[in-house]
C-alpha cells in the first residue's frame, strides 16, 4: 500500500455532517481527523460507500474556539474500514467539489495561520 497524497495535511478535530447526494434526507454523523487541499480522513457512525458521492458539512471554530464557520465539500470514499474498538469507520474522502472557503481554510492551517 502506498501513501497518494500530493499535498500537505493537518490533523484536525472537527464536527461534520455527512449527507448522500443519492438521499439528501440521509444525515451521518462524523468527525472530521485530518484535512488537506484533495481530501478529508474522517471517523463516520456508518460505512460510506465508493460509487456514492457525499456533501460534507465541516463545522470548523476558529483558533480561539468561540465561534464557527461552516464549509462544505463533495467527495467519493477511498477506503472505509470498521475501527473495532472505536465502533465507527474510518474513511478516506477524496474530495470531488470543493468551494473556495475550504481552500482558503485549509491554506491557512497548512501556512500555520489558522
Amino acid at each position: 500500500m502506498f501513501d497518494q497524497r500530493t499535498t500537505g495535511r493537518r490533523l484536525v478535530r472537527w464536527k461534520a455532517a455527512v449527507i448522500p447526494l443519492n438521499d439528501p434526507a440521509k444525515i451521518i454523523q462524523s468527525l472530521a481527523t485530518e484535512v488537506a487541499q484533495k481530501g478529508i480522513s474522517l471517523f463516520c457512525k456508518e460505512q460510506l460507500f465508493p460509487h456514492i458521492t457525499y456533501r460534507v458539512v465541516l463545522q470548523i471554530p476558529d483558533a480561539m474556539h468561540i465561534n464557527v464557520t461552516y464549509v462544505e465539500v463533495e467527495g467519493k470514499p477511498i477506503y472505509s474500514s470498521l475501527v473495532g474498538s472505536m465502533g465507527e469507520f474510518r474513511t478516506g474522502l477524496k474530495l470531488t467539489d470543493i468551494s473556495s472557503e475550504y481552500r482558503n481554510k485549509i491554506d491557512q492551517l497548512l501556512r500555520g495561520m489558522g
